[in-house]
């Protein structure tokens, strides 16, 4: 996974406790993180921790297991209606936006 986004975390948030899911949890886990550095704009987590102090913010961190536990919900579903990124995702994500000129 990553050293500040643990499986045992992840695992957590989904309320899952068997191991039937790992590997297509860790599958979600790190395209949340990639979609969490898209949003913001950065190339990798080491960028994002030289602006933060060396640490990775934690509402960064918190929007990773939303964007995990809707993937996870809501996978292979067809659904009658569309489904936007979660407003409370965004709302954690974008103060740590880069906002280039």
């Amino acid at each position: 996974m990553s050293d500040f986004l643990s499986s045992a975390l992840v695992k957590s948030h989904l309320r899952v406790v068997h191991t039937r899911d790992d590997d297509y949890i860790g599958l979600l886990t790190k395209a949340a993180l990639r979609a969490v550095l898209n949003f913001i704009d950065f190339k990798d987590w080491d960028a994002v921790k030289d602006k933060f102090e060396g640490e990775v913010p934690e509402d960064l961190i918190f929007a990773a297991l939303l964007i995990v536990g809707d993937m996870y919900i809501n996978r292979a579903q067809q659904q009658e209606v569309n489904l936007y990124i979660n407003k409370t995702c965004e709302n954690l994500m974008f103060p740590s936006r880069k906002m280039g000129v």
